[in-house]
């Protein structure tokens, strides 16, 4: 019995897709699983906040007339919201956010966007995830082309959701892999089942062998890969997930990283904030934007709560959007398109704080948006140099005056990994039967991944 096309497309979108569409085989993943316990480097969460979210609303000067007058029925009170610094308070949604910021983990980064003043999703989405200088969108992300330069193993690039492989993770030859929510159809991982115990053995002795037909062989190879892979991942899946989308993945997220497969970068999206209506109700700390927040900050806080403690020095989480909102409301209790906004890093290596020019209330451009006062360059390419190890010039293609948000810490080994079960076991088995195969660097392309 062969694997339909949709169980196969279920475990990974076919085990892993990278920026040329080829499925990377046999020995990367073994060899990235041995090497974990002796490459303890750093780590880089991306959360993107689809929809533009409104950053006067999530960090602002709540107490100001100015900000009371221009925002109206959407102004939110100082005296429900948290205290950051400078006059700038936290939505009241993110009181775990804002406990973060007093432990000095959080850098708020204010005033920050892209110069281009561009109020489509899709142009300016595009525009942040590829990162290239004078609004150039290319095929590849800026850490797709940080993964190009460093690794092209088989976890070291991962996304949480099964919503496909977004942009900026994207590279010229990178592997990306593409983690689904629920972990009930992960191809391989359940052996519980009599029958598929006899299709995954014979797939992996298949895999061992040679039919002498090239495509039959590729194919037992890529299910091999698949099971393999699946068995690895399987243990982060051992735990019934929370119904809110953001919260489980976040807390997926953590639980990957804690079996320590070599994985550098990653990514989460947390999507509805293009609220051009129904943003509050009555109440403006209430309705749809106060909601995403919340579902923000306890996505966010149990990811790093459940992270283990050896790994979680080594994690850096960035959120951001792709612009902010307008000044005034609109004639729909919503906001519509602007552009200056305000990043997130969140981190025990972070130097918390704020950074950049806040939101200025008093100073809208002649369209009413909030002004950039902070090309979003800058903390990419000060994430790429200060906490990945990379050239930035190299990855977005000019150079910036890199803005560092770290306390001081160089990239790279901090400490020894955690140990992860029965990892160790499952690295040798898996690259024993990788070393029987026919190839080692065997390619396979299919239309159907």
């Amino acid at each position: 019995m062969m694997p339909t096309l949709v169980e196969r497309r279920t475990f990974l979108q076919g085990a892993a897709v990278t920026g040329g569409a080829a499925v990377a085989l046999p020995s990367i993943f073994a060899d990235q699983v041995g090497a974990a316990s002796a490459n303890s480097t750093n780590i880089l969460l991306t959360v993107t906040l689809a929809g533009g979210n409104d950053a006067i609303n999530t960090v602002g000067p709540f107490a100001d007339g100015r900000y009371q007058d221009l925002r109206g029925s959407l102004a939110l009170s100082a005296s429900t919201a948290h205290v950051a610094r400078d006059g700038q308070y936290f939505h009241p949604n993110l009181r775990r956010l804002a406990t973060r910021f007093r432990r000095g983990e959080v850098a708020v980064v204010q005033g920050v966007g892209d110069p281009l003043k561009d109020h489509s999703h899709f142009s300016n989405m595009a525009r942040w995830q590829t990162g290239l200088p004078n609004g150039a969108i290319h095929r590849t992300g800026w850490l797709g082309r940080w993964l190009d330069a460093n690794s092209n193993a088989a976890f070291t690039a991962l996304t949480v959701g099964g919503q496909g492989v977004p942009l900026h993770l994207r590279g010229a030859s990178s592997t990306v892999t593409d983690l689904p929510r629920g972990g009930g159809g992960l191809y391989g991982a359940d052996t519980s089942d009599r029958r598929d115990r006899v299709m995954y053995t014979r797939l992996s002795r298949m895999a061992r062998g040679s039919t002498g037909r090239p495509w039959v062989d590729a194919v037992a190879d890529v299910n091999d890969q698949a099971i393999d892979a699946a068995q690895a991942v399987s243990p982060a899946y051992n735990i019934e997930l929370p119904e809110d989308r953001f919260h489980s993945d976040m807390l997926l997220s953590a639980r990957l990283l804690n079996l320590n497969l070599g994985t550098r970068v990653m990514n989460v999206w947390h999507s509805g904030y293009d609220t051009h209506d129904n943003q509050v109700d009555g109440n403006p700390a209430q309705g749809d934007h106060a909601d995403l927040l919340d579902e923000l900050d306890r996505g966010l806080d149990t990811f790093f709560t459940t992270l283990n403690p050896s790994i979680a020095p080594r994690v850096t989480v960035v959120v951001y959007s792709e612009f902010g909102r307008r000044g005034e409301a609109n004639g729909s209790r919503g906001t519509d398109h602007g552009a200056g906004g305000t990043m997130f890093v969140v981190g025990s290596g972070v130097a918390g704080g704020m950074y950049g020019s806040p939101l200025n209330v008093r100073d809208l451009d002649d369209r009413g948006d909030f002004k950039v006062s902070m090309d979003f360059r800058r903390v990419y390419s000060g994430l790429v140099e200060h906490w990945l190890g990379g050239d930035p010039d190299q990855v977005l293609g000019g150079s910036y005056n890199s803005l560092n948000v770290f306390a001081g810490q160089a990239p790279g080994p901090a400490g020894p990994p955690p140990a992860a079960d029965d990892l160790q076991g499952r690295a040798e088995a898996i690259r024993a039967r990788n070393n029987a195969r026919r190839s080692d660097n065997l390619r396979y392309h299919s239309p159907s991944f």
